[in-house]
């Protein structure tokens, strides 16, 4: 059975252009952004309740990577209205860190903000944010953090063995489609199963072929047609894969670029997509098997060998070049 690691990045960024660089004014609560990134713009919004009623309707379970730093600067009810919600819905809840949020944090014990990605401190200074992002989500109301995912996938070794003193044991970090993760490893792009990496095992985010052009694509669900997920689910089922690692935002569905306009838009077309999914993969439960991090007994896991890369087809792309030009008005 083919193991499916449904996984959440849930954060939200200010709507200012010079932010992070220029920290946000005393005071600023962003009440519009925490609204539409987070509960999807309001009660008939496509956000992070949306999100979860699917979820819970098809069965499936799914790990939200949650981002506390920016409580620090806006305050701890948003998060513990977020942590509330997955809990209520019986999620997992991981670590997610966005360090731009030091800019404006409003804790003098953490880092002076030194860069967007993780890996630009030091091992010290990723300790130190590991066990604040861990402490603030336990002290409001999350049970111990299993798994941990760098902010722009910016996480290297140094990160890893970061968070073996932190006490955390699973990083989803390692995302091959993006040359700031993990940069200094030679087989980075070979990296596709679970893999025990500076005494923590990694889960890659899983990645395909796609034609035209012959380059690698994430299995993110803004980025890939359905015909696309569910060919790239079998072919993995049929070669023999033990794992998947999917992603999406808590604000997939939400047009958060209209923030400032005051009408934040629903994202209609990738939402059925994902619901399409779900559905699929609820039909398939025989096959396809949604996990949380919680599930893996981390003493039986073996590294898995070298597999060949997944390959998706010219046809496909087009079809998917078409659903996205659809999905920028609908």
């Amino acid at each position: 059975m083919l193991n499916v690691m449904i996984t959440i990045d849930t954060e939200l960024w200010p709507d200012s252009p010079d932010w992070p660089h220029t920290p946000l004014a005393a005071g600023t609560r962003c009440e519009r952004e925490l609204e539409a990134y987070f509960f999807g713009g309001g009660a008939a919004g496509f956000g992070l309740p949306y999100q979860l009623r699917v979820f819970h309707d098809a069965g499936l379970k799914a790990i939200f990577f949650v981002e506390p730093l920016f409580s620090f600067t806006l305050g701890a009810e948003p998060l513990h209205r977020v942590l509330d919600l997955i809990a209520t819905h019986h999620q997992e809840v991981g670590l997610h860190l966005h360090p731009e949020w030091l800019t404006s944090a409003r804790r003098p014990d953490l880092p002076a903000f030194r860069g967007p990605f993780i890996r630009q401190y030091s091992e010290h200074e990723q300790v130190m944010l590991l066990r604040a992002g861990e402490q603030r989500l336990r002290d409001l109301g999350a049970p111990p953090i299993r798994c941990f995912r760098a902010g722009s996938w910016g996480a290297d070794s140094t990160t890893l063995r970061a968070m073996v003193r932190a006490g955390i044991v699973i990083d989803s970090s390692l995302n091959a489609t993006f040359s700031t993760s993990f940069p200094e490893r030679a087989d980075r792009d070979n990296l596709c199963q679970p893999a025990l990496c500076e005494g923590v095992w990694e889960f890659p985010v899983t990645n395909f072929v796609d034609h035209p052009p012959a380059g690698c694509r994430p299995l993110h669900v803004c980025a890939c047609s359905f015909g696309e997920f569910s060919t790239i689910l079998e072919q993995a089922e049929r070669a023999g894969w033990s794992y998947i690692v999917m992603v999406l935002h808590s604000f997939e569905f939400v047009r958060v670029n209209r923030i400032s306009t005051g009408r934040v838009g629903l994202r209609r077309l990738l939402a059925a997509r994902f619901e399409r999914l779900c559905a699929y993969l609820a039909n398939n439960a025989a096959r396809f098997r949604t996990c949380h991090f919680a599930d893996v007994d981390l003493g039986a896991l073996q590294a898995a060998k070298s597999v060949a890369p997944l390959v998706s087809s010219r046809v496909r792309t087009l079809r998917r070049y078409a659903e996205q030009a659809l999905s920028l008005v609908y």
